[in-house]
């Protein structure tokens, strides 16, 4: 049997096609991030209320935990990334038991996430045609390769 969910074709395999759609409910209305702590704080309206309603949290590529205490109140997520963000401009990503959390774009914007470079290294003689290998330290590189583009523009 074939269903439509969402304007997507489905596929019921054992002809009984029960289930129950439900639309996502809750916006994104704000959003504000300290770097120097990690923290991330997102406010909105009919935010999960329950922890164990929020399947991920993740803001610039790095998941987000919610402390098990922590007292939610349909109104504002607090959560730490578990790692250093990527650079980049992002907003977070609030998955539900229900769906994804859609963002208000008109009252949310990206927030951006700066990387520095500290050092690279061999930093001399270059070859003017290219082909060299420098190996770059710093900080908010992504932690994966794959999926990943990174640019670097030189100056003069």
């Amino acid at each position: 049997m074939l269903v439509e969910i969402g304007n997507l074709p489905a596929v019921c395999h054992s002809m009984d096609c029960g289930f129950k759609y439900v639309p996502a409910v809750g916006e994104i209305t704000g959003v504000e991030f300290k770097a120097d702590t990690k923290v991330l704080t997102v406010t909105g309206t009919e935010l999960p209320a329950k922890l164990a309603d929020i399947q991920s949290l993740t803001f610039a590529q790095s998941p987000c935990t919610v402390a098990a205490d922590a007292t939610l109140d349909g109104k504002s997520i607090t959560c730490t990334l578990s790692r250093n963000p990527t650079c980049g401009s992002w907003s977070p990503k609030v998955t539900t038991a229900f769906g994804n959390i859609a963002i208000n774009a008109e009252s949310v914007k990206e927030i951006a996430v700066a990387c520095t470079i500290i050092s690279a290294v061999p930093d001399s003689p270059l070859n003017l045609l290219g082909s060299d290998n420098i190996t770059f330290t710093g900080t908010n590189f992504p932690h994966e390769i794959e999926g990943n583009t990174f640019e670097l523009t030189f100056e003069n």
